[in-house]
């Protein structure tokens, strides 16, 4: 089996994130060769940092501007090279310049994407949720060819929480302090404004920290500022690994407007730290409430605050979710799981392949 993959971001995100995991499981499988299409920037560095190997393209910008099919022709040039059985292109960038050949072109969907982009230049899509794959469905796409996959979360190394004290100590948090984490994007879809309202009802010993960078920054300074809890919150960018504020860290927090699968629900459960979401799309279909974390409702602020009181004054509820989400993180999201699910549709596309 040679699978190519074709990727297109240059920054950080969930599904580049996702990609990576993906990338680095599947170069441990025996049999199985891939290479990898990508624009310069983030996923491009993590590549070479595990050696897995690439080829760097534009994918749009001024080169594919100014030198028309630019990305196209390598792309081009390297299935011709590396002879791929099947494509992975990921999200509309990477599918844009899907190159033609005989062998199984896909494209996995981690949103509710046009797809007008997607046909004629893909036989099969992959949605990491049910929602997403209805959503195909419904817009005209084959049900046959259509297949729901998620996405995983891997085990933390082992030791990773003894990091803690010295996470906490770097945010400034003090032993009594509870440790509220909330990772995504700064965009107004992840709700982050809604956890600093919270933030501002809750007693001074809670504290903030929000892992993740976006053009809400600014924005949310001002408000965390105005909202007199500036003190409070730490804004610590982006996190290659979750680990060290997932150690530091004594409740999750997922208030997203909308959210398509969830990734940083199933981080929570992998790293055993107590959840609390809002009940939109993925977040509410992962969750049962009180089982495997608390639901609030959407963009309610006082709801978000009195589910932090509950669960930080309730040592037992603290343990039934976590214990819940860790069940459920085995069950469906470990990396085992999911890479034979992935390695099991390659092969049924695929029948004589021997892997």
């Amino acid at each position: 089996m040679r699978l190519l993959h074709l990727i297109g971001a240059a920054k950080p995100g969930g599904a580049e994130t996702f990609a990576l995991r993906l990338f680095a499981a599947l170069a441990k499988q025996p049999g199985l060769q891939q290479h990898i299409l990508c624009r310069a920037g983030w996923v491009a560095e993590r590549c070479a940092e595990a050696n897995l190997p690439h080829n760097i393209a534009p994918f749009g910008g001024w080169w594919d501007a100014h030198t028309p099919f630019f990305t196209h022709r390598i792309a081009r040039q390297v299935a011709q090279t590396f002879q791929p059985t099947h494509a992975l292109a990921w999200m509309n960038r990477g599918v844009t310049f899907m190159p033609q050949g005989n062998f199984h072109k896909l494209a996995r969907l981690g949103g509710f994407y046009d797809l007008k982009y997607y046909r004629g230049r893909v036989t099969h899509l992959i949605g990491n949720t049910q929602e997403i794959v209805d959503y195909c469905g419904q817009h005209g796409w084959p049900v046959s060819h259509t297949k729901l996959l998620h996405n995983f979360i891997p085990a933390p190394a082992v030791g990773w929480q003894q990091g803690r004290a010295a996470q906490r100590a770097a945010w400034g948090w003090q032993a009594g302090d509870v440790g509220l984490l909330l990772a995504g994007r700064l965009h107004p879809v992840k709700g982050v404004d809604v956890a600093l309202h919270a933030l501002a009802d809750l007693p001074a010993n809670f504290k903030l920290a929000l892992v993740g960078q976006g053009p809400e920054q600014a924005a949310l300074q001002a408000l965390a500022a105005s909202l007199g809890v500036a003190e409070r919150v730490v804004f610590a960018g982006w996190a290659n690994s979750m680990a060290p504020a997932a150690a530091a860290a004594d409740i999750w927090l997922a208030p997203s407007r909308h959210e398509p699968l969830g990734n940083s629900a199933i981080d929570a459960w992998v790293h055993e730290v107590p959840l609390i979401v809002t009940a939109v799309g993925g977040l509410n279909a992962l969750v049962d409430d009180g089982q495997q974390g608390l639901k609030v409702p959407q963009d309610n602020a006082a709801a978000l605050a009195e589910a932090i009181r509950t669960l930080a004054a309730d040592k037992a509820l603290q343990q039934k979710v976590v214990k819940g989400g860790k069940a459920r993180w085995q069950e469906n999201f470990s990396e085992a799981k999911v890479v034979a699910e992935y390695l099991a549709y390659f092969r049924c596309l695929s029948p004589t392949l021997k892997i």
